[in-house]
């Protein structure tokens, strides 16, 4: 079992989302975040001081999945993000296991 967590624009959730579920993917979850972005920086003014902004708004979205899937998870990731025209970040981590709280069930069945 693999996790795949994927760091993206909050303007290609709607893409990435849609591109998941049509590849039948339709279990994540995601959390808003704060990021860096290299050689990017925004000024503000706040009160007539100004404040130097290197912290962007991204969006972090973890899908576990079975070893078998994890190409065609990542396929779609990458046409939702294409679609939308952003970039974004995919890492894919060994999961240990999967427990569903409500029965006991463990493994690859659980996903």
């Amino acid at each position: 079992m693999k996790m795949i967590i994927a760091i993206v624009q909050p303007q290609q959730l709607p893409d990435i989302k849609e591109a998941l579920q049509s590849a039948g993917f339709e279990n994540l979850t995601c959390t808003n975040i704060l990021g860096t972005v290299a050689n990017q920086h925004e000024e503000h003014k706040y009160r007539g001081a100004s404040q130097e902004i290197t912290l962007f708004q991204k969006i972090r979205m973890e899908i576990g999945v079975n070893d078998d899937k994890v190409g065609e998870v990542i396929d779609a990731l990458s046409s939702g993000a294409k679609e939308s025209g952003g970039s974004g970040l995919a890492f894919v981590t060994e999961l240990l296991d999967c427990i569903e709280l409500g029965t006991g069930a463990h493994g690859e069945s659980v996903l």
